[in-house]
């Protein structure tokens, strides 16, 4: 008979799996999709779902399908708030030139993990990119520029040796079909990476890419000056 830890440690991992699944889909998955990718039986994931939405991690929608839900927003800022703040004006001001959805990324463990976001003002084709959203470091340019922001790794991607040459990354598909990133890392007081600033767009490259580089670039030395100036 497993023990208590055992069986605790198994509920964990299922509704953490189940938690990253919802976040990550393109698609919000009904009880049943989430079960089959899960690989577990139906009563068991509407048990984990109930639990998540208990907790305001999830919630579904009037066919049932299930949404990340504003809890996560809030464990996701409560990464590092000193960030956040830096990068909140910065990303707002960004999504207003470029017209594109821009956001700030920090690593976590292995993945990039969204701690906030703003979409333009005006635009034609809006893209939603909600905080908490966490892929791996070695797909996605915010991924790659945190990792080009850091030493040169043995088996590193040639992008990543190549985002750290030029001073950004870029990315189209990784971690979103059809959905390209532009980003650039922003250094922190020893010259290790503290975040991503970046931008999403449709198809392979931005509009205006150059300039997309340069203000994405102005946005990282200008996050990186409030932190200093904050820990002063």
């Amino acid at each position: 008979m497993p023990s208590k830890s055992s069986v605790t440690n198994q509920t964990l991992d299922r509704g953490l799996r189940a938690l990253e699944f919802i976040a990550e889909s393109g698609e919000a998955p009904s009880i049943d999709e989430l079960a089959t990718a899960l690989g577990l039986h139906r009563s068991i994931t509407y048990r984990l779902v109930r639990t998540l939405e208990d907790h305001g991690l999830t919630t579904r929608d009037g066919a049932g399908r299930c949404h990340p839900a504003h809890r996560l927003t809030v464990l996701a800022r409560g990464v590092d708030s000193s960030v956040q703040a830096a990068a909140r004006p910065e990303i707002e001001r960004l999504a207003d030139v470029l017209g594109l959805t821009a956001f700030v990324a920090v690593a976590a463990g292995v993945d990039a993990i969204t701690i906030d976001s703003a979409e333009p003002l005006r635009a034609d084709t809006v893209i939603g990119y909600r905080p908490g959203t966490r892929h791996p470091l070695h797909s996605g340019a915010p991924g790659l520029a945190l990792l080009a922001g850091g030493p040169a790794l043995v088996g590193e991607r040639a992008e990543v040796a190549e985002a750290r040459r030029r001073g950004w990354a870029q990315s189209t598909g990784e971690v979103v079909a059809g959905l390209g990133s532009l980003s650039t890392w922003v250094p922190g007081p020893n010259g290790a990476p503290v975040a991503a600033v970046a931008c999403l767009f449709l198809g392979d490259s931005p509009p205006s890419h150059e300039r997309a580089v340069d203000e994405l670039r102005d946005s990282a030395r200008s996050i990186g000056a409030r932190l200093a100036a904050a820990r002063a």
